[in-house]
């Protein structure tokens, strides 16, 4: 029994330390909408080496996690493979867009960043969201 709550308890802690991922574009867009919530979107690709650093470093990071399962709805996507619409222009990845629940881009970055960067951007897309609630 108590192998069992310990194991329950330990799943409960991992999961807490990952990005609620969804994997629908549309799906993602439709629970945006409902939950009043942006979108972030991470574009990505079979063999990209950087795509894969950024999501098991800087995305695994328990600051960013919270920041991101708060205010985002996320989806990964592939690029070659799944939908998504052609505004957001993908020529590289990995690719990260930052929408509001409207599909309009509040911020986009391209290429891998450590913590201390993500942190910047996400806070950048703070700005440039009050700033467009201020207009």
């Amino acid at each position: 029994m108590k192998l069992l709550i310990l194991t329950f308890l330990l799943s409960i802690s991992l999961l807490a330390n990952s990005i609620e991922w969804q994997n629908n574009y549309k799906t993602a867009l439709e629970s945006a909408k409902k939950e009043n919530k942006l979108l972030f979107v991470f574009i990505t690709s079979k063999n990209c080496k950087f795509c894969k650093k950024l999501k098991e470093t800087t995305l695994k990071n328990k600051d960013i996690v919270n920041k991101i399962n708060k205010d985002y709805i996320s989806v990964i996507v592939m690029k070659d493979k799944d939908y998504f619409p052609s505004k957001l222009n993908a020529k590289a990845t990995p690719m990260i867009y930052f929408l509001d629940k409207d599909e309009n881009i509040i911020d986009y970055s391209l290429g891998y960043w450590d913590v201390v960067d993500f942190n910047f951007i996400l806070k950048d897309v703070k700005k440039r969201l009050d700033k467009r609630k201020k207009q």
